[in-house]
C-alpha cells in the first residue's frame, strides 16, 4: 500500500518568553503566523521568523512550523 501525503496547509509559530514564574520557570506565550505557503523553504521560513523576533518585545524562546497534511491510498 503506498500513501501520497499532500499538503493542506503551514504556520509559524515564534514562543517567547514573557517572564519567569514563582518556581523560576520560564512562561511561555505564543505568536502565531497561519497561512504559511506550504512549498516555502525552512531556509526561507527561519529568515521570516528572525526579522519578526527583531520585532517582538520579549526574548524568542523557539522557532515552530506546523504543517498539517491529508493522507491517502494510491492503489
Amino acid at each position: 500500500m503506498a500513501v501520497v501525503a499532500t499538503p493542506l496547509n503551514s504556520s509559524l509559530r515564534i514562543i517567547v518568553q514573557t517572564g519567569r514564574d514563582e518556581n523560576n520557570r520560564p512562561i511561555l506565550r505564543t505568536r502565531s503566523f497561519n497561512n504559511v505557503k506550504t512549498d516555502a523553504s525552512d531556509e526561507d521560513l527561519m529568515s521570516v521568523a528572525m526579522q519578526l523576533a527583531d520585532i517582538q518585545s520579549h526574548p524568542v524562546y523557539a522557532f515552530r512550523r506546523t504543517m498539517e497534511f491529508e493522507l491517502a491510498e494510491i492503489s
